[in-house]
C-alpha cells in the first residue's frame, strides 16, 4: 500500500493517514508496525533490491552460457517489476531520499545486486578493442531495464515480458542493427511495427 502511495503521489506529498486507508487498517494501528513513512521507504527499497538478488540467484540455476546467463538476469528483472511496477517508480524516484543508516543498508543490498549483475557482463567476450568497460555497459543496461516503467504496460501490451527480456538482451549485446541484420525486409518486420505501435501507445 505504501508503495502505491509513494508511486502514484510522490514521497514527499504521501500521508500516513492515506497509506492506512490504502492499507485497510486504523492510523494508530499503522504506528504499531513502523515508526513513520521513511522506515515505510527502507523496507520496501531493501525488500526490492534484496528480492531481486534472490530472484537472480534462483534464474541462473542450471544456465551455463554467458548470453543465456545474462538474458535469465534481464528476464528476472523485469517479471519482477512487471508484478511490481509501483516498487520500480518509487526505487527510481526516491533512491536518494533516504538518509544515514537507512541509506547505506539499502546502497549494500543495491550494490550487491549490481554487482552480481556486472559479473555477468564481464563473463561476455566484448570484440577486441570495445570501447565500452564492463561496468558502464552494466550501468547502461540497468538504464534501459528500468526505464521500461514508462512506457510497458502489461495489460495493454501484446508483448510479454518474456519476450521483451528477449530482445532488449538482443538490444544489449547485438547492438539494433546487428539484431536486425538477419530481416529480410532490411529488419522492419511487420511484427516488429505492430509490436512498436503498441509500445508507443502504451
Amino acid at each position: 500500500a505504501a508503495a502505491r502511495v509513494f508511486s502514484e503521489v510522490g514521497y514527499d506529498r504521501a500521508s500516513m493517514r492515506r497509506i492506512a486507508a490504502e492499507a485497510g487498517v486504523s492510523l494508530a494501528g499503522i504506528y504499531h508496525y513502523v515508526a513513520g513513512k521513511e522506515e515505510l521507504l527502507h523496507w520496501i527499497q531493501y525488500h526490492t533490491f534484496d528480492s531481486l538478488h534472490r530472484g537472480l540467484e534462483r534464474s541462473l540455476e542450471g544456465v551455463v552460457g554467458p548470453r543465456q546467463r545474462l538474458e535469465a538476469a534481464v528476464r528476472n528483472h523485469l517479471r519482477h517489476f512487471g508484478d511490481n511496477m509501483h516498487e520500480l517508480r518509487v526505487c527510481a524516484r526516491e533512491l536518494e531520499t533516504l538518509e544515514g543508516e537507512a541509506y547505506d543498508d539499502v546502497q549494500e543490498r543495491r550494490r550487491a545486486y549490481f554487482e552480481a549483475v556486472h559479473a555477468l557482463v564481464k563473463e561476455l567476450q566484448p570484440e577486441q578493442g570495445a570501447r565500452l568497460g564492463s561496468w558502464l555497459a552494466t550501468a547502461n543496461l540497468f538504464g534501459m531495464l528500468n526505464w521500461f516503467y514508462q512506457w510497458y504496460d502489461a495489460g495493454r501490451s501484446r508483448v510479454s515480458l518474456d519476450d521483451l527480456a528477449e530482445q532488449q538482451t538482443a538490444l544489449f549485446l547485438d547492438g539494433y542493427v546487428g539484431s536486425t541484420n538477419d530481416q529480410p525486409d532490411g529488419g522492419d518486420s511487420g511484427d516488429t511495427r505492430r509490436q512498436a505501435s503498441t509500445w508507443r501507445s502504451t
